[in-house]
């Protein structure tokens, strides 16, 4: 898929307009594919309803008509409504950047790039932000002037307090009680045990879920070279070191993380995928989707 300038993150955070980044990107990155994507995640089977005069004859059952002498239409499940949450960690380790684009500003564009594609498709969206606590939760809605109140809340959002992935996500697990399609936009600096006992929650109520990790092109390869102090974003503690000596043992450590969280994932059956915040949306989007 080409690259186009529009869809670069630092050309983007220029502009305010939300829905129009959003409406942009998205039938950009529709006209890219070779075809739409479907409505919903999946094409299988979910269940019969009444045949209703004019519908598409391709999707009668044949089998159940020679036993019930009935018309009944096969409903897939990409036929049904989506119902989704977003839910996007605004702490402050989240207002980090080494260029011009924190991992927060392209969190709330992604943010409002799937909530516009989902609602286009006809499937149902909410937001849920939280750093130590929930700060706002928003239900499920597929209508135009939800996702209008949606960009309402993410223009206005400001960094946050110190991170409880874990906590927090054990918190949202209880409270949503219908099952649905969780994607989770997060720096995931948190004690990792945590961050995947929430996440396991979410899997234990039948939920979809979909991991997008947000780093910094910065966090992942530290391209610093001599003396560096560091600042933690949510502590405040500070600590100088000397990037040549530490850049070996610093790769191999995010190297681990990485793995790690891709393996825990994988291990309970949730989605995951990592998202550099130089990365176009369009770019990130289709390779993603392609992955599924």
């Amino acid at each position: 898929m080409a690259k186009n300038n529009i869809f670069d993150p630092g050309t983007l955070i220029k502009f305010s307009n939300l829905p129009l980044i959003a409406k942009t990107v998205v039938e950009g990155f529709i006209s890219g594919l070779h075809r739409s994507p479907h409505r919903g995640f999946s094409i299988e089977f979910s269940e019969h309803r009444e045949y209703t005069p004019g519908e598409d004859l391709r999707y009668l059952d044949w089998k159940v008509f020679g036993r019930t002498d009935r018309f009944y239409i096969k409903v897939f499940k990409e036929e049904t409504n989506l119902k989704a949450y977003i839910l996007l960690d605004v702490s402050s380790s989240m207002n980090y950047a080494s260029k011009s684009v924190t991992k927060l500003q392209y969190a709330i564009m992604l943010a409002s790039i799937l909530s516009y594609l989902m609602i286009k498709q006809k499937d149902a969206v909410g937001l849920v932000t939280f750093d130590t606590e929930i700060k706002d939760f928003i239900k499920p809605v597929s209508t135009v002037s939800h996702l209008q109140n949606i960009f309402g809340i993410l223009e206005k959002i400001e960094p946050g307090k110190e991170t409880s992935v874990g906590t927090v996500l054990d918190k949202i697990a209880r409270n949503i009680k219908k099952r649905s399609l969780i994607i989770l936009l997060s720096d995931l600096m948190d004690e990792q045990g945590s961050i995947v006992k929430g996440l396991s929650h979410f899997r234990y109520r039948h939920h979809e879920v979909i991991v997008l990790h947000l780093l910094d092109p910065a966090e992942i390869k530290l391209p610093f070279a001599g003396d560096c102090e560091f600042r933690d974003m949510e502590s405040g503690e500070k600590v100088l070191a000397n990037i040549d000596y530490i850049r070996e043992t610093y790769h191999e450590l995010m190297k681990e993380f990485l793995g790690s969280m891709r393996k825990s994932c994988a291990e309970k059956r949730i989605e995951y995928a990592l998202a550099a915040t130089d990365v176009g949306f369009d770019q990130f989007l289709y390779n993603y989707l392609k992955s599924r």
